[in-house]
Parts: C-alpha cells; structure tokens; sequence
C-alpha cells in the first residue's frame, strides 16, 4: 500500500467511526474528529492527511497509556510541559506543536502521543484503545 493509499483508508476508517470535530478538518493538512468510549467519553483525535508529512494520529496519552507498552506502535511523546519552550524570532513563545492542535481543547495543552501509523492494522489497534 503507498502511502496515500494508507492516508484514504486512514481516513475512511476514521469516518467510520469517529465524528468530523466542531473545529471541522483543515483542508489537505489535518482531519479533526471527536471518538466516543464505549462509556461515552469523548477522545479528539488530529489526523495528519498532508502529502508532506506521514500519516500521524495525535491523542490524549492517557486514552492510549495501555498501548505504548506493546511492541509494533512507533510513536512520540509531546509533553504539555514542553510547549512554549521555544521563542520565535520576535522573542514570543512559540506553540511547539502542529498548530491545527491549538484550537482543540482537549488536545491543545495536554500530555499528548504522536503515532505515525504505517498500516492500517495499526490504525485499528489505537482506535480500539481510545473506544474502551
């Protein structure tokens, strides 16, 4: 599978079963959606769907926690405590995350976990954790 192949059935999977989020998609570049729990909990979710970057899911780590001990998921901590610790060029705070995050309040000053799913095999496994 190319990975824009990857990124259609990503997104037709995410459609599936999570809701387009209020904030709505952006454009080509991300693809907002709210996941309901089992419990009825709702998870935002950010789908990176832009031909430069590879197909990244970002979640809450806490919804996820169980799966970053389970081998197989290549995935990055982003931290809420690292976020402002750069300064732009004019010497304000710089957000140091994908800016379609900040809107998104569950998301936007969270403990966050960047997976980069490269099957969708992979996809399934986190959606599955975050409907628990």
């Amino acid at each position: 599978m190319t990975r824009e192949e990857l990124r259609r059935a990503c997104l037709m999977r995410l459609d599936e079963c999570a809701m387009e989020h209020p904030l709505g998609h952006q454009g080509n570049k991300v693809a907002r959606y709210v996941m309901r729990s089992k419990t009825g909990n709702a998870a935002e979710l950010m789908f990176e769907k832009g031909p430069g970057s590879p197909p990244n899911l970002w979640v809450l780590e806490q919804r996820v926690a169980d799966l970053l001990e389970q081998p197989g998921l290549e995935f990055r901590h982003s931290p809420a405590s690292t976020l402002f610790a750069s300064r732009a060029s004019n010497g304000t705070p710089r957000y140091g995350r994908h800016s379609a995050l900040k809107p998104m309040k569950q998301l936007a000053h969270a403990d966050l976990i960047c997976f980069r799913i490269k099957t969708l095999g992979e996809l399934d496994r986190i959606l599955e954790a975050l409907a628990r």
